[in-house]
């Protein structure tokens, strides 16, 4: 399995072992090859491209080179955002995403009943749809919620005791849609459940290591 982690668009880098070096290891350990790439191009000789926050907007050739990659060859795509528009992050997903059916709000998702570190922010949720594989719980900070159209699926969800800023109860914080081809557009509503502070609480290195390996 190999990984390119984009640093094409201003992502948060996998090179920042402050934040990335407990997933960078995790994933070594486990044979996964993850490397951090700056070409545009190369990215898709990988099995897995990781935009992580990206903040520069995709052009339209990459936008259509995205859509081509999807559409006739097998790869798994994964954006991640953050909550609130958070340097207008969402807009740059939805860029991609919104042409198969998933959405990034402008919002934030709170759960006052289940959380970490007193910030309702910080929630836990045990709603986990797929790559749920030896997973019970994770943590989900600071995540945006979803909207989504028909055909797409739900991969984790907010329990039923979180509410987005809108009044949406159990919120969707990651969805998938699936290809003919066998390729897989994962979207992400937070972009900090595997960094070093969470990927090592409740089950969230599990969890990580599903959706990255592509265990269902």
């Amino acid at each position: 399995m190999k990984v390119a982690w984009s640093a094409t668009h201003q992502e948060f880098l996998l090179s920042d072992g402050y934040y990335f070096s407990g997933l960078y290891k995790e994933l070594t350990k486990r044979g996964v090859l993850i490397e951090e790439v700056d070409d545009f191009d190369r990215l898709f000789e990988y099995d897995v491209v990781v935009f992580n926050y990206p903040e520069n907007p995709f052009s339209v050739e990459e936008k259509k080179r995205i859509q081509k990659v999807l559409n006739e060859e097998k790869k798994k795509i994964i954006l991640t955002a953050h909550f609130r528009g958070k340097d207008g992050v969402f807009d740059v997903c939805n860029a991609i995403t919104q042409d198969f059916g998933i959405t990034v709000l402008p919002e934030g998702v709170k759960d006052e009943y289940c959380h970490l570190e007193d910030d309702s922010l910080i929630i836990t949720t045990d709603n986990i749809k797929k790559y749920a594989s030896n997973v019970k719980e994770v943590v989900f900070p600071y995540s945006a919620p979803l909207s989504l159209s028909d055909g797409v699926e739900v991969i984790l969800k907010g329990r039923d005791t979180a509410v987005s800023d809108s009044g949406e109860k159990a919120p969707i914080l990651i969805a998938q849609k699936s290809f003919e081809s066998g390729s897989k557009l994962i979207v992400c509503g937070g972009c900090i459940f595997w960094d070093n502070f969470s990927i090592f609480k409740l089950d969230n290195l599990q969890f990580v290591v599903n959706l990255i390996l592509g265990d269902e």
